[in-house]
């Protein structure tokens, strides 16, 4: 369905693949950061766009966005419908029984099963967060070297194994969704056909004779890396390798948006304590109007 390279970092002449590293994972770590402390819908939509707007700036290709585009589609259907179902704040509104409580077992068992209005827009929030890093998540992995971000790692001071690890789970990443596609294509040869049937018990057997090859060929990689890097003297003193130089533009930049971070934080700390009756300034009315709109 997708080429083997659209799971991996492809070079290309954008600003997205000529930010340092470093840059990148500041980014990631902001837009984290955002997605949250802010409870603001609007501010978490115009966030999310933002991210969007990244993936257009890297020319992202057709596939990767179809990619990327099936994710939040699942996210935002799993979070949207399991807070619908579950949420038990009040008040809440029913836009739809799926069983009455008269209806024999399930309905005596569970007190009638119903969707919630509230809990579709408090879905919609979570999913708008999910939303945010997983599209940041996959911008930083589509468009950075491994390496690079390695070396990122180390020159914060990382310690080198807990850098290669976060690394061999980057690359390991794509290799997983090889697999997958591999098992697959030779279940299918074999007259697999694994969305024939949507019975419960079918879908438990397709997922058992997919996960189990994947897992199985997931494990043996592993094992091959594992002697690999021993030989190799993992874990022994390594000489690091010096990296470019951190743009200084590129670090200014970073440097006032974790600052205006910082005052974010700030500010949304002052209104939790006039929220809840602990401080309040008169001054900073404001302020708290803007945080409580856009915060």
């Amino acid at each position: 369905m997708f080429g083997k390279t659209v799971w991996e970092a492809a070079p290309a002449d954008t600003v997205i693949h000529r930010l340092d590293g470093r840059t990148k994972l500041l980014i990631l770590a902001a837009s984290a950061f955002l997605s949250i402390t802010v409870d603001s819908p609007r501010t978490l939509f115009l966030l999310f766009m933002a991210m969007l707007s990244l993936h257009v700036a890297a020319r992202s290709s057709l596939d990767r966005w179809r990619i990327l585009l099936l994710f939040l589609l699942l996210g935002i259907w799993g979070a949207m419908v399991s807070q619908a179902l579950f949420y038990n704040q009040e008040p809440r509104t029913v836009v739809a029984c799926l069983a009455s409580p008269s209806t024999p077992v399930v309905g005596r068992l569970t007190g009638g099963i119903f969707l919630y209005s509230e809990g579709l827009e408090y879905g919609a929030v979570q999913a708008l967060r999910s939303g945010i890093m997983l599209t940041t998540g996959l911008l930083i992995c589509w468009t950075t070297d491994p390496r690079q971000l390695l070396k990122s790692f180390l020159a914060w001071k990382m310690p080198y194994e807990l850098s290669f690890m976060l690394i061999t789970g980057i690359r390991f990443l794509p290799v997983i969704f090889n697999e997958t596609a591999v098992v697959l294509t030779a279940q299918r040869l074999r007259g697999f056909e694994p969305l024939k049937a949507l019975s419960p018990r079918k879908m438990i057997q397709t997922a058992f004779q997919t996960l189990f090859p994947i897992l199985a060929r997931t494990l043996r990689r592993a094992a091959t890396l594992t002697y690999s890097v021993e030989s190799r003297g993992f874990g022994r003193k390594v000489h690091v390798v010096n990296l470019p130089r951190w743009p200084a533009g590129e670090r200014y930049i970073c440097f006032i948006s974790l600052s205006l971070l910082a005052v974010l934080l700030l500010l949304k700390l002052l209104y939790a304590l006039q929220f809840n009756g602990l401080i309040y300034v008169a001054g900073l009315r404001g302020m708290y109007d803007f945080i409580k709109l856009w915060m």
